[in-house]
């Protein structure tokens, strides 16, 4: 069974958008990829809400996890 999860772009965004996830189950807090626009490639996203219940519109799927963002280097 599938698991819907939502997630944003960025942590500043308002919107979240519901993908499906036919992988292992993703925790909230989990960068994972998505189909960009084109379909052609792909875009990291975080999962925000877990355990959301399937929505009556077809949803894009969860590509499977993205590495955790590399960390700024050099003087601060």
């Amino acid at each position: 069974m599938p698991q819907y999860v939502e997630c944003k772009f960025r942590p500043s965004d308002r919107r979240a958008y519901t993908y499906r996830n036919d992988g292992d189950p993703v925790a909230a807090g989990d960068y994972v990829k998505v189909p960009d626009k084109s379909g052609e490639g792909w875009k990291r996203v975080q999962v925000v809400t877990i355990e959301v219940p399937e929505p009556n519109y077809p949803c894009k799927p969860v590509l499977g996890l993205a590495d955790e963002p590399e960390q700024p280097t050099g003087l601060l």
